[in-house]
């Protein structure tokens, strides 16, 4: 143990500058805050990043017979006969055979606290070693589908979320099916576990066709609330050279998971959280800050405040130079406006891609936003863009099977390339759904949300809005700027630069090895 302290020393230290308290044997969060918590700086985000790099590091060791999962799939449903929007639960169909209630003593150990590393799940995707597998997530540059990888980190936080709040005694690891393993222990638990949202994901590392890795995926619960968790997730890539043994961090990010109960659709109560070492108070201090920071940035966004004098100064020149003056050009760039840069998908949601409660797949929505994010970059820069970051998202609403997903992307910022940094740019983009069959219609504002001329109300509902940042490969500029020309659209703007700025000094920062 003291020489797991030693290499973590600077990351436990650093932890305790965000909350220090006394460690206890147990430990759960009540909820209360106090004192003023204030954005984290760009190098404040990134020392947070390499403290749970090396924390979950050190506590991945300490977990005995770790559950070893052959494939990131397991929180897809079970075949059914058909669901719909209208009909979307999976009850009566799987498992065909009533499953007997829990009993007292198992409703005991449902409850029993659990420490972080009974959480701990991993997987392997031999994407080197195994060609066959690798020609199943290649894009058509040779390098890799990243939304595919998106999709497998969100599998894997629910495999670590239902893994810390079922009976540990169903041993799911040791079942052949693990699917029908966590169906029947939730059906039995009365539970449901949904993706509430997901932290801002960095890719520290390159994927591409000069550089196929194996990839190591793993992940555990880090802290907990009354019905939520946290849970931190990796993604690993193998050695460069067989002299070395370490594996390079490629990406990391934290996934908020809520529990609900499978018939009233309220929160459940979910089990403690154990916090006995240094470690693990540290990373259940990094929680518990990050769960606070999000209420209070959320409050600070440009659609509950307004933009700060400098950037109104900057639209405000911005709009002199472009609008005014109808200009075609921008410092040797140009000028495109926004809303010509807008690409939209519209697809029905099928059953093959419904979680285990019967609704989409949090992961897949991921996937799919990536893909058109992907798309819309490319056609934009004319070229093919790498991805750098998925800035936090939140999942407001479910997507019911049967329902039209449609999926709408903008160019919303551009960067030149610098010294030592590429050309960027930021796209949002927004996901709506409209169920087809149910007439069922809300909205959240969308600017071109329609009304239903029969019950007078609006027939699309947002679910999710991504932002990304790509970059170009060559280190050339674009060639194209976009630009603003509404109000909304200009909202759209600044929020994209705060994100490319705080990107780009993060890259700064980590290339400086702060």
């Amino acid at each position: 143990m003291a020489s797991k302290l030693l290499q973590c020393s600077a990351c436990v230290r650093h932890a305790r500058r965000i909350r220090s308290g006394p460690l206890r044997t147990q430990f759960r969060a009540n909820g209360s805050s106090s004192g003023s918590f204030q954005p984290a700086t760009p190098g404040q985000q990134l020392l947070t990043l390499r403290t749970l790099d090396s924390l979950v590091t050190t506590i991945a060791k300490s977990a005995v017979n770790s559950p070893h999962h052959p494939s990131p799939f397991s929180m897809r449903a079970l075949p059914s006969p058909w669901l719909t929007s209208s009909s979307p639960d999976l009850d009566g169909t799987v498992p065909t055979q009533p499953l007997a209630p829990l009993t007292a003593e198992e409703e005991k150990e449902l409850m029993r606290p659990k420490h972080m590393s009974e959480s701990y799940t991993t997987f392997d995707l031999p994407l080197k070693s195994d060609e066959r597998l690798y020609q199943r997530y290649v894009n058509a540059q040779g390098g890799f589908r990243i939304g595919k990888l998106l999709e497998h980190l969100d599998s894997l936080a629910g495999a670590v979320a239902y893994r810390h709040c079922l009976p540990t005694y169903l041993r799911l690891s040791q079942s052949p099916d693990s699917t029908q393993a966590f169906h029947e222990a939730s059906t039995r638990a009365g539970l449901y576990l949904a993706t509430a949202s997901a932290d801002r994901l960095d890719m520290l590392g390159k994927l591409n066709r000069d550089n196929v890795k194996d990839l190591r995926f793993s992940g555990f619960v880090t802290w907990t609330g009354n019905s939520s968790m946290e849970v931190v997730v990796k993604m690993e890539g193998s050695p460069n050279t067989s002299s070395s043994s370490s594996w390079e961090t490629i990406m990391i990010g934290r996934f908020a998971m809520v529990c609900r109960d499978s018939k009233t659709h309220k929160s459940k109560r979910i089990p403690e959280l154990i916090v006995e070492s240094e470690e693990e108070q540290a990373l259940w201090n990094i929680g518990a800050d990050h769960r606070k920071r999000l209420k209070q940035n959320s409050m600070m966004a440009l659609d509950k405040v307004p933009p700060t004098s400098e950037e109104v100064k900057e639209l405000h020149d911005l709009m002199l130079k472009i609008v005014d003056h109808n200009a075609k050009y921008m410092d040797g760039e140009q000028v495109v406006q926004m809303r010509d840069t807008e690409t939209q998908t519209v697809q029905l949601m099928f059953p093959q891609d419904r979680n285990l409660h019967g609704k989409a797949f949090g992961g897949t929505l991921m996937r799919l936003a990536f893909e058109l994010c992907f798309t819309n970059a490319a056609l934009f820069a004319s070229r093919p863009m790498r991805f750098l970051s998925l800035d936090e998202i939140t999942f407001r609403l479910p997507v019911p099977i049967g329902a039209v997903l449609r999926l709408t992307s903008k160019v919303v910022n551009t960067s030149t390339p610098r010294a030592g940094e590429e050309a960027k740019v930021h796209i949002m983009v927004r996901a709506e759904v409209e169920e087809v069959d149910s007439g069922v219609s809300r909205t959240r504002g969308w600017p071109d949300a329609r009304l239903d001329a029969n019950q007078g109300s609006q027939v699309r509902r947002e679910t999710n809005t991504f932002f990304f940042t790509m970059a170009v490969e060559d280190g050339k500029p674009i060639g194209r700027t976009v630009v603003p020309t509404t109000y909304s659209e200009s909202m759209h703007y600044l929020e994209g630069k705060r994100r490319l700025e705080l990107g780009d000094e993060m890259r700064r920062l980590y290339s400086g090895g702060i």
